[in-house]
């Protein structure tokens, strides 16, 4: 038997509110990192899917000698998800001698910095900051 003078182990109050002060601010800087670091990995993904557009297009002139009456494989990136980040299309043409590809951001893209990412047949690229490409 315990003896009356004998305190119980355990946390005190002022020792939990520590502790769940520090959590706050570890996620007060970790979420907005990893928010970012999404956002990055969806523009990629729509960069990669702009490139994929663009090498579709290119086959379909290498077969008919002209970009017009391209059809587009896929218009959303990811291709082929539930949920697009980007609206994928054309800003300019398909006419016989080039195109201009968009990326339109949507949904949890819609407020990222760089904007509309575009990809031409001659290869120009271009967004609204230059460090998106």
């Amino acid at each position: 038997m315990k003896a009356m003078n004998e305190q119980a182990g355990g946390f005190t109050l002022v020792e939990l509110l520590v502790c769940l002060t520090l959590i706050g601010i570890l996620l007060g800087i970790a979420l907005p990192a990893y928010q970012e670091h999404l956002q990055r990995v969806r523009r990629v993904d729509a960069q990669r899917s702009l490139m994929e557009l663009a090498q579709s297009l290119e086959r379909f002139y290498t077969s008919r000698g002209t970009y017009a009456g391209a059809p587009l494989p896929f218009d959303q990136s990811p291709a082929g998800a539930g949920q697009a980040f980007y609206h994928l299309g054309f800003a300019q043409g398909p006419d016989e001698a080039g195109y201009v590809l968009q990326a339109e951001p949507v949904g949890a893209m819609a407020r990222d910095t760089c904007g509309v990412l575009t990809l031409a047949s001659s290869g120009l690229r271009g967004a609204a900051t230059e460090r998106c490409w």
